[in-house]
């Protein structure tokens, strides 16, 4: 199986509106007609693998109910390419060590990596669940203490994923392998829904894995910013400080797949908790990308990154403010790189929003930044420069009733504890007990 075949493109009617209302290529009606085609028969257009953001926003405008435009140019981009870059598998949360994650979090203290090995174990049955990805994990501490969200046991472990990761940055083994052995771990818990701290997960799990992959969840799933928003309207949550501030409304490339009622919500909660808001020119389902996984078509950051996000900045100005909400923390540590070059501050919603309902952030994510740039520069500088492509191989492993994936953990975590102290905490045969705030 690969991206396409999620779809009969025979259905095809080759019309060109997917990339004619395309917010980035906006092609001609011929040229669009053409490129379309060339996709189809698997040649490469001269504009889209050059141009394409692979936002997602192409399959909400097909007229043909059912089909992916997005994941027929993502599959033509793999061919293209012929590989996958060393320093994409790199990023690739949930393969075999050594990857960013699995970096990032063997650096977090003792107390936080005692966190991710509680949040590895199957909670009690229960009503709800938060499920928390790869970036989320370096929250740990603020989300296990959190009053707001005191009522969800959290499950999170480190080795498994969404596979937004390895789906996007064009590594379809890799998603096949990571996206198993999360069902796996998933078909233990006993929950009637989950919530997803993290919107891509929310998308994946909701869009991708049954639109795509073929697999259905066996409970329902919610975002974070659907359950504050209802825990909000139910009188559970009130605001205890206020946000107070005017931005523009970032949304992920992947609001175009959750629709206008998950962009509604975001800014319903957002007005709720005390932020004035102001849309963007494009924006909610025609939004722009952050740029992120324009390096899927060329790793010169110049050329694709930095090229979407001046567009993004540049509305920002027309919209007269100097900040933006940004929801998505792929986006937020993506813009993070940039947004004081163009005088543009960020707001990271889902640490605002908790503090505005009454949480005290001690580590929010903007102060994570150093470690995510010690890290990458440790081994992806060096990754970023290699020129060879290699495909990730499946990691499977033969049986004798035929070919089963990997499921076992596969990403130890470190603990930064006196030498003295290490050898029972590697010993222990049982997660170790939740710490409180006050230890």
């Amino acid at each position: 199986m690969s991206y396409m075949d999620c779809c009969d493109w025979s259905q095809c009617t080759q019309c060109g509106e997917c990339l004619m209302q395309c917010p980035v290529m906006q092609m001609s009606e011929g040229e669009a007609k053409a490129a379309i085609g060339m996709l189809i028969r698997g040649e490469t257009p001269p504009r889209v693998f050059e141009e394409c953001t692979y936002c997602f926003d192409c399959n909400r405008l097909c007229p043909i109910e059912g089909l992916r435009p997005h994941e027929l140019i993502l599959q033509r981009g793999l061919e293209h390419r012929g590989g996958v870059p060393r320093v994409l598998q790199y990023l690739m949360n949930g393969q075999t060590p050594p990857t960013l994650w699995s970096d990032v979090y063997g650096s977090l203290t003792f107390d936080e990596q005692t966190i991710l090995r509680h949040w590895s174990a199957i909670p009690p049955p229960s009503k709800e669940i938060l499920f928390i990805g790869c970036i989320g994990k370096m929250s740990c501490y603020d989300i296990e203490n959190s009053t707001v969200l005191k009522d969800l046991p959290k499950f999170g472990p480190p080795d498994i994923c969404c596979g937004e990761l390895a789906y996007r940055l064009g590594g379809w083994d890799a998603y096949v392998d990571t996206i198993e052995r999360t069902l796996d771990r998933f078909a233990d818990l006993r929950i009637d829904r989950m919530v997803c701290y993290c919107g891509s997960c929310y998308n994946y799990l909701s869009n991708i894995l049954p639109k795509v992959y073929g697999k259905e969840l066996p409970f329902e799933l919610i975002s974070l910013y659907e359950w504050l928003w209802e825990r909000y309207e139910q009188g559970a949550l009130t605001v205890h400080k206020p946000l107070g501030f005017r931005a523009a409304v970032h949304e992920s490339c992947y609001v175009s797949e959750l629709g206008e009622g998950f962009a509604d919500t975001l800014r319903r909660l957002y007005t709720a908790a005390g932020a004035q808001v102001v849309d963007l020119e494009h924006h909610g389902e025609k939004n722009l990308s952050c740029g992120a996984v324009s390096a899927v078509r060329t790793l010169n950051l110049t050329k694709s990154i930095i090229k979407e996000q001046r567009h993004k900045y540049a509305e920002v100005k027309d919209a007269g403010v100097r900040e933006m909400a940004v929801n998505c923390p792929g986006c937020y540590i993506t813009l993070g790189f940039t947004n004081t070059f163009f005088g543009t501050r960020l707001r990271y919603m889902p640490d605002e929003l908790l503090q505005a309902f009454g949480d005290t952030i001690r580590t929010p994510l903007g102060k994570r930044f150093p470690l995510i740039i010690r890290t990458f520069a440790k081994r992806g500088a060096g990754l970023l420069l290699a020129k060879d492509l290699e495909e990730l191989p499946p990691i499977r492993t033969g049986t004798a009733s035929g070919t089963r994936v990997v499921t076992e953990s596969r990403i130890p975590l470190t603990a930064r504890k006196p030498a003295s102290a290490r050898p029972a905490a590697r010993a222990a045969k049982t997660p170790p007990e939740r710490p409180h705030a006050d230890e």
